[in-house]
């Protein structure tokens, strides 16, 4: 058994990440498997297996769940992942396609990573926030997002961090952009009303001493939170099924 630590395959599962909805009592045994590195932090990622036999139940034990994973049958952004300890994060779209289904990585309320079924026309559609952004040779700008990904783009002077891209999957083709801005709805990281819509009143310019929030309107609350606490899912109405 491999040590818990960075690059181990297995972890003891009341380490796990607060993310994993996975069972933590010492009789479900005391190891869980980890993720490799990859497109998502450990913190917010679950592995490919857990996924699949853990909380979609399409196995009974691991070695179905890796039978049916190695076999390429498990698509993740409409690309075949084969590693079962490959990181599955926020928005991230999987499709089976031997049952037809489609799913979404989205929050329960207690914040934890679940899939949830989408139409199949959904399946090419994702969201992705804007974490960095950077001038690169020839007055281009490199954008990198939450899943890692990296978009070199002509003009994004209008892009800033906190910004989400709609872009189709696998091709990474840029769609639209929502803006972290009042008025258009954001889906909640964390707290109370994590895994819930709000609309944005207003954002709140951070300085040296605080980060940027933003003020929002939440079920029936008003609450104040950092923007890096939500993601921006669309303007009137939500551009993808939650």
């Amino acid at each position: 058994m491999a040590l818990v630590g960075g690059g181990s395959r297995h972890l003891k599962r009341l380490a796990a990440p607060k993310a994993w909805k996975i069972k933590r009592k010492k009789r479900f045994g005391t190891w869980v498997t980890n993720v490799i590195p990859g497109p998502h932090p450990k913190e917010r990622s679950i592995p490919l297996r857990i996924l699949v036999r853990d909380l979609l139940g399409l196995a009974d034990n691991a070695r179905e769940a890796d039978f049916i994973i190695r076999s390429g049958k498990v698509l993740v952004d409409g690309v075949p992942r084969k590693n079962p300890r490959f990181p599955v994060g926020l928005f991230d779209v999987v499709e089976i396609p031997d049952v037809e289904k489609v799913f979404r990585i989205v929050l329960d309320e207690q914040g934890r990573l679940v899939p949830r079924e989408i139409p199949a026309d959904e399946k090419k559609i994702k969201l992705v926030r804007v974490e960095r952004k950077m001038m690169i040779k020839g007055g281009k700008t490199q954008i990198t997002t939450h899943d890692g990904r990296n978009f070199i783009l002509e003009d994004a002077k209008d892009v800033r961090p906190g910004d989400v891209l709609k872009i189709s999957v696998p091709e990474q083709k840029v769609e639209e952009v929502f803006h972290l801005t009042a008025g258009n709805l954001v889906y909640v990281l964390s707290g109370r009303h994590a895994g819930t819509i709000g609309k944005i009143d207003g954002v709140n310019k951070g300085d040296v001493i605080r980060e940027r929030s933003v003020d929002l309107s939440v079920q029936d609350a008003k609450i104040q939170t950092a923007a890096r606490n939500v993601f921006v899912v669309g303007k009137e109405s939500p551009a993808i099924s939650l």
